[in-house]
């Protein structure tokens, strides 16, 4: 399964040259950079969650070899080095590898629209360490005020599509907050990925008319949750939704009415908005004393756009409204529970933006690999887990050598 992976990479991805696109600020390397990337780039992908756990296998005699070459490192040097790393050099293997997908028409959609969503996530946090990169709060324990340091990213995500693609990745800085963040991240994807999707959608937090003005000069649509400390937009709205009927539609086990209406101005955004109301009744079963029971639950959503209604149906921008919690659901939760995303390999700013951008690429890489390499009735027997608990076990069975240090062009 090893090898089988690792010719998939290296034939779809030409990971056989993009390993040698990451670089570094050292001057003269003793170990190279792509050596180095790759150890940690293979810790991901098996999901050893640490260092230390790849500390073992690095020293265990014929297992890493082929693989990372016979020229092996330390994990000090591992995290030294991430340290330095050139972050956009580790963002050009991850725009390559997602140009490629999108090449190959994994992204293709019926939609007149394709969306990214927009989110923070607070990694990890201490009481005792910190970094220029911290965060800091006042906590209170045992009635004793104390300094809690944390680091909160914001990531991007293309939603809608079968395979995970997270885009990019950005620290929100000491003294600032989410959005301002998500700005600097956004500036970066609209230039590296130019026509991956056309519309952000994000929570409540980017309903503000800097962040959608900023959006729309950059040809961006944008899908907010509006709630009611939008007062003045959300009374006019409810005015106008008690003059006309709402649209009713199914969905597997829901039922959810939907009111529409656009033209709505408020302070500060250059163009109208369309506020879209729904009502949502879904029927769920579940066990009690040995009995099903059925119940009914009750949501109730709301949401801004910029997307007027005669070029997105009010069903389809209500999915792709719900669509965003795909990046709290098949992004941050899975990388937190299964691939360690929570865990600080380098307690250093640079260094944990580049583990990172690194976790994303083996996740892609991955899954990828899980559903368009291998047959569904293996998809129906082993889950993506079981997969990489297979390329694990194949470390020390396997006698291949890796197509990237088979590379003639490789630098020395």
């Amino acid at each position: 399964m090893l090898r089988r992976f690792c010719g998939y990479i290296s034939k779809v991805f030409y990971f056989d040259e993009q390993v040698f696109r990451v670089e570094d600020d050292r001057e003269k390397p003793d170990i190279k950079t792509s050596t180095i990337w790759v150890s940690g780039l293979l810790m991901c992908v098996l999901r050893m969650g640490s260092l230390n756990a790849m500390e073992t296998e690095l020293c265990m005699p014929r297992r890493m070899e082929k693989l990372i070459g016979k020229r092996k490192t330390s994990i000090d040097s591992i995290g030294r080095v991430y340290s330095v790393m050139d972050l956009d050099s580790i963002r050009s293997v991850l725009v390559g590898i997602s140009t490629r997908l999108k090449r190959n028409k994994v992204l293709r959609t019926d939609w007149p629209f394709r969306f990214a969503a927009v989110d923070g996530h607070e990694l990890f946090t201490s009481r005792s360490r910190c970094c220029a990169g911290c965060l800091t709060r006042n906590i209170t324990i045992n009635g004793e005020k104390v300094t809690e340091y944390y680091h909160r990213v914001v990531a991007c995500h293309l939603t809608g599509f079968k395979i995970p693609i997270p885009l990019d990745i950005e620290p929100v800085l000491p003294g600032e907050y989410e959005v301002s963040a998500a700005k600097r991240l956004l500036e970066r994807v609209f230039r590296n990925y130019p026509r991956f999707f056309d519309v952000v959608v994000g929570d409540a937090l980017y309903m503000e008319a800097p962040f959608i003005n900023y959006c729309q000069s950059h040809g961006k649509h944008v899908i907010t949750v509006l709630k009611e400390d939008r007062l003045i937009l959300m009374q006019d709205a409810k005015g106008i939704f008690k003059m006309t009927e709402p649209e009713v539609f199914t969905e597997e086990n829901e039922t959810i009415r939907v009111w529409d209406a656009e033209g709505f101005t408020t302070a500060g955004t250059d163009k109208p908005l369309r506020v879209v109301y729904a009502e949502e009744s879904e029927k769920k079963r579940r066990r009690v004393k040995g009995r099903w029971v059925e119940e009914i639950n009750e949501h109730k959503w709301c949401w801004a756009s910029t997307i007027p209604q005669s070029e997105l149906t009010v069903r389809r921008l209500w999915k792709a409204a719900h669509n965003r919690w795909e990046i709290e659901n098949n992004l941050f939760n899975v990388l937190v529970n299964h691939w360690h995303m929570n865990h600080c390999y380098k307690h250093d700013p640079n260094a944990i933006v580049a583990f990172l951008l690194t976790l994303f690429i083996a996740f892609i890489l991955v899954q990828s690999f899980y559903h368009l390499n291998i047959k569904k009735p293996v998809r129906d027997r082993l889950a993506i887990i079981a997969i990489t608990r297979q390329l694990y076990g194949d470390l020390g069975q396997n006698t291949f050598i890796a197509p990237w240090l088979l590379k003639s062009s490789a630098p020395p």
